[in-house]
This record gives C-alpha cells, sequence and structure tokens, in this order.
C-alpha cells in the first residue's frame, strides 16, 4: 500500500494521516493556527509544533534564550548536545489546547518500517535485506526490515559509535566513512518497535542509549 492509499484509508476511517515528525514523533494534523503553523496530535494525545516539540520544551528553550541575551551569553542550540533540534518556534501558541472528549489521539503505526514503507521512503538493499531511509536523521540512517539501524553500508549504529570512541585503527572497524548522528533526545521510536519482525532486545537497547 503506497502513500497515497493510506492517506485514502485513513480519511474513510475519519482519521487524518500519520506524520513522522523531526523530533521522530508521530503525529496527525490537530489545528491550523492563524500564522500557517500545523499543530500535531501524538498517538499519546500530546500536542506538539511541526516539529515534533511539546509547548513545555519550547517554553524552557524561550526561557533560555532569553536569560542568554540578557547575560549577553551565546544562544544555547535546542536540544543541547545530544540531539540538535530543529525547531525554531518562537511561541506555543495553540500547543497549551486540551483536546476535547471526542478527539481520539492517532493509533501509532505497527512498526518504523511498516510506515516508512507505506509512505514511499527510499528504499535500498543491506546486506541481503530491505531498508528504508528514516527521513530527518543526517548520515543517512535506515532501518532493515528486522528492525537493525544502519549506515547505507550495513554498518549498525552499535559499530559506528564504537567506531568514534575508539581512535586506534583496527581491521575489524567499518571501512565505511559514514558518521553516528544522534537521535533526537525526544525521539518518539523509542519503544516504537522497528522492523517488520519483533526487534531483538540489542537494537532497543542501542535506540534508548543514543
Amino acid at each position: 500500500m503506497g502513500m497515497e492509499e493510506v492517506a485514502r484509508a485513513e480519511q474513510s476511517l475519519g482519521r487524518q494521516p500519520l506524520v513522522l515528525l523531526p523530533s521522530l514523533c508521530f503525529g496527525a494534523p490537530f489545528s491550523l493556527q492563524p500564522d500557517g503553523k500545523q499543530v500535531f496530535i501524538t498517538p499519546a494525545g500530546k500536542l506538539v509544533c511541526p516539529h515534533g516539540e511539546l509547548s513545555s520544551t519550547i517554553s524552557y528553550w524561550l526561557a533560555s534564550e532569553k536569560k542568554a541575551r540578557l547575560e549577553g551569553l551565546p544562544i544555547p542550540p535546542r536540544g543541547g548536545s545530544r540531539g540538535r533540534s530543529s525547531c525554531d518556534c518562537q511561541s506555543t501558541e495553540g500547543l497549551n489546547v486540551k483536546p476535547d472528549a471526542s478527539t481520539a489521539p492517532p493509533p501509532p503505526p505497527a512498526s518504523l518500517f511498516q510506515f516508512l514503507q507505506d509512505t514511499g521512503a527510499e528504499l535500498t538493499t543491506v546486506k541481503g535485506r530491505e531498508a528504508r531511509r528514516i527521513p530527518h536523521i543526517p548520515g543517512p540512517m535506515f532501518v532493515t526490515t528486522l528492525g537493525k539501524l544502519c549506515c547505507r553500508h550495513g554498518v549498525s549504529r552499535a559499530s559506528l559509535s564504537k567506531r568514534q570512541r575508539c581512535s586506534e585503527p583496527s581491521s575489524r572497524r567499518p571501512a565505511c566513512q559514514c558518521v553516528l548522528k544522534s537521535l533526537p533526545a525526544r525521539a518518539g521510536i523509542k519503544g516504537l518497535q522497528l522492523g517488520k519482525c519483533a526487534p531483538c532486545k540489542a537494537v532497543l537497547q542501542v535506540v534508548r542509549s543514543q
């Protein structure tokens, strides 16, 4: 089923299609603000901005940025040293509304791979298995049908992380020049099944540790 078929199926059930937002959380359109900013509702029933960030998170960043300006200090990056956020929102308008009882949160996808397949994400073959590119992550980063997170050459995040921590050369380390990029600290894929098949415990630990 392609992206158009998924959208039609969702609309026939009275639901807006899911979107994978830059923070790697899933959301469905909830409301459109006067300035054109789309507010999304997550499967957990939380309202987030177009970048997938909560009102409380944006408010904290705005306060930190104001404090830095007053003290003549550099503006701190949003997201800190781990998982920089692409959010540039300057207000939390539309995020502090409580959805009414008739608004049901969208169901999460069966798996990350299935969502990427249904929405037509870039497809490649990694060591004989299909892999789909995860958007919003530089690198790029792919997920296989078994839920393995890897680069285009099939090197796992665990192997890339180990190579970056070790300065001494080794023939057992990945030969490609891919660089590990942090997942957003608030990544919504944490706890989500990654591959079509149930992911192994090791894969989930890698996701949660990044």
